[in-house]
């Protein structure tokens, strides 16, 4: 990566992280638990147009981000997402350049950030896992670390802390050999539902998130 890109996604990350911090009281735990070096999905459960941003104000070193085609159709869109290092993934059907690009990055040594619902949920309940998850992690080999998001769907409620703040919580890193091992004994499918259940995991430990 350029040193100069690197700088600038650097800096928007820790002062957009600063700036939510302060307007909703933005928390992250389990940082200590991201990769810093070497390529790595990092899947995350997807409640609001505002989980990219947010999800990537925690992330302690840069990352590239997919992201709906549509928020790339808005001028501002487009110019902010490019500066995170995001792509666009069209969500009718299979994106194979999108998956492609994930890939590179992945075997590039790059942390790519990945909704693995494919849209948001509406209710905070997790929705059923996309295929995508499992043939980027498969192709790749990378590990995956999955994260919870909390507290993005109702920001007037957390800019007035009349509910809860903003959240991002870390769960535990599932190795590359793991999910290669349930590829192989029980096929791709698995691979996926394993993710989300890592996902649902991680939201159950943080007491925000219920069976």
């Amino acid at each position: 990566m350029n040193p100069m890109k690197k700088s600038t996604r650097i800096r928007i990350q820790y002062y957009g992280g600063r700036l939510v911090r302060f307007l909703f009281g933005f928390r992250v735990q389990g940082a200590e638990k991201v990769p810093r070096h070497g390529g790595v999905i990092i899947a995350c459960n997807h409640i609001s147009e505002m989980d990219p941003p947010v999800l990537g104000f925690s992330i302690p070193r840069t990352f590239a981000i997919m992201a709906k085609v549509e928020l790339f159709r808005h001028r501002f869109g487009d110019f902010y997402l490019r500066k995170l290092n995001a792509f666009p993934v069209n969500r009718v059907g299979i994106d194979t350049k999108a998956l492609r690009t994930a890939i590179e990055f992945l075997k590039g040594g790059e942390a790519v950030v990945i909704f693995p619902e494919g849209t948001r949920s509406h209710d905070g309940r997790l929705l059923p896992v996309k295929s995508g998850i499992s043939l980027i992690a498969s192709a790749s080999e990378a590990p995956v670390l999955p994260a919870f998001i909390w507290g993005t769907d109702h920001p007037g409620k957390a800019l007035t802390r009349k509910g809860k703040p903003f959240s991002v919580h870390f769960g535990r890193l599932i190795s590359s050999r793991k999910l290669m091992e349930i590829k192989k004994n029980k096929g791709k499918i698995a691979v996926a539902e394993t993710i989300i259940a890592a996902i649902a995991e991680t939201g159950y430990q943080t007491g925000l998130y219920s069976k």
